[in-house]
Formats: C-alpha cells, sequence, structure tokens
C-alpha cells in the first residue's frame, strides 16, 4: 500500500501538470486575443486622430483659398462702382461686396477656431501615436510568446502524457480508478490530501482526529475525507507538494 501511495503522489504532480497545460490553452488565445484587441483599438484611436489632423489641415487649406478668391472678387466688385451707370447695377454690386465680405468674416472667423481646435489636435495625434508605439514595442514581444507558448502546449501534453502512462502500471487498479474518479469529478483535478502535522485536509480544510491521523501515518489502507472525499497521503511537512 505504501508504494501505492507514493505512485498516487507522482500522478498527482504529474497531472497537475498537464491540468495547468490545458488551462494554459484554453486562457492564453483570451490573452492573445485581449491584447491583440487593445492595440487594434489604440491604433483605431491613433488612426482616428490622424484623420481628424488631416481633415481640420485641409479645410484650413480650403477656408484661406475661400479668403483669397473673396478678397479678389470684392476687389473687383469695389472697381466695378465706378463705372455703373444703373441703380440695378448698383444692387447688383452692393450684393457681390456684401457676400463677398460675409465669406471673408466668416472664412476668419472659422479658420481662427480651427487654428485653435489644430494645435490641441496635433498634441492629441502625438500623443495617441507614442502610445501605440509604446504599446507594440511592449506588447508584440508577449503576443509573439504567447503564440509560441500555445503552439507547443500540445506536444508539451503529450510529453507529460508519456511520463502518467509510465507510473498508471505500478498503481493498484482498484485504487488508480478511485483517485482518477475523485480526479475527474474536480476542475482542478486534486484527489490527493497531503497531510501533515497540521493534521487538518489541504482540499477542504477539515481538522482531522487524532486517531484517524494516526492512521493515515501507518499508509495500510486508502483513507478518503469523509468531508470532500479526497484520498488521504501522510506527507512529512518538508516534503509536502504545493497544493495551492
Amino acid at each position: 500500500m505504501l508504494r501505492d501511495l507514493e505512485y498516487l503522489l507522482q500522478l498527482q504532480e504529474i497531472d497537475r501538470r498537464i491540468h495547468e497545460q490545458e488551462l494554459a490553452k484554453k486562457q492564453l488565445p483570451e490573452a492573445v486575443m485581449e491584447l491583440e484587441q487593445t492595440a487594434e483599438k489604440a491604433k483605431k484611436l491613433m488612426e482616428a486622430t490622424v484623420n481628424e489632423t488631416d481633415e481640420t489641415a485641409e479645410e484650413l487649406r480650403t477656408l484661406e483659398a475661400q479668403i483669397v478668391q473673396a478678397k479678389e472678387g470684392l476687389e473687383r466688385s469695389q472697381t466695378r462702382l465706378n463705372s455703373i451707370k444703373t441703380n440695378r447695377e448698383y444692387d447688383a454690386v452692393h450684393t457681390e461686396i456684401e457676400t463677398q465680405k460675409n465669406i471673408v468674416h466668416s472664412s476668419e472667423t472659422r479658420i481662427k477656431k480651427l487654428g485653435e481646435d489644430s494645435v490641441e489636435l496635433k498634441t492629441q495625434a502625438e500623443t495617441a501615436l507614442q502610445e501605440f508605439e509604446k504599446f507594440k514595442s511592449e506588447n508584440d514581444p508577449k503576443i509573439a510568446e504567447l503564440k509560441t507558448t500555445i503552439a507547443s502546449i500540445d506536444s508539451v501534453i503529450a510529453g507529460i502524457a508519456k511520463e502518467r502512462e509510465a507510473v498508471t502500471p505500478l498503481v493498484n487498479k482498484s485504487i488508480l480508478r478511485i483517485y482518477d474518479q475523485i480526479r475527474k469529478r474536480r476542475k482542478d483535478g486534486r484527489a490527493i490530501s497531503c497531510v501533515t502535522e497540521s493534521r487538518t485536509c489541504t482540499i477542504c480544510y477539515k481538522v482531522l482526529e487524532p486517531q484517524l491521523v494516526s492512521e493515515i501515518k501507518r499508509r495500510t489502507k486508502i483513507i478518503t475525507c469523509q468531508n470532500c472525499g479526497s484520498i488521504f497521503v501522510w506527507t512529512e511537512a518538508a516534503k509536502a507538494p504545493d497544493q495551492a
């Protein structure tokens, strides 16, 4: 029985490693996706800010051209006033002059507002670009490393599974069956409770009676926790595997 319990401890450690790899196989792609989505959001924010800056600059150029054209038209209209012969022509030219003045005034007002906005937009664009480049430089290596790890998980699991195949034939079949039944019922796959001088079940933390602890110490039979069903194995505190 002693040897069976020692083999069960080995199996528990092997199964823990397999569980960690299976968990990583599920979680790591989610981590990669989250990083890639964050990078895409940062990229879109940067592009949107840069596009808005470019659009503002384009509108400024258009308004400046409108002002030049309006002032040229205004000058021509004012020159025509000297050669006007009818009231109708006079009214028409004055309408042109007022229209051109309004264009100049509204364009200059808009330019002033855009000039103020463009300064802030340029700052935002530079900040967004810096943040995007910083994120890329920090996280691209992480993403590449995670993808490499993901690609290797199946082969790692296969290697650990071979270790398991080497140990399972050494365990009594009925004891192995009990162990596997308990392990498969649990999300973390933990079936062994390593009992030490603390005299508690390391799975459910139930305090154990002294007589039960003595029986566990003897390692002469399979004893399970009445509270959680875990298999008790006496282990020296200094040698107890990490069950955190």
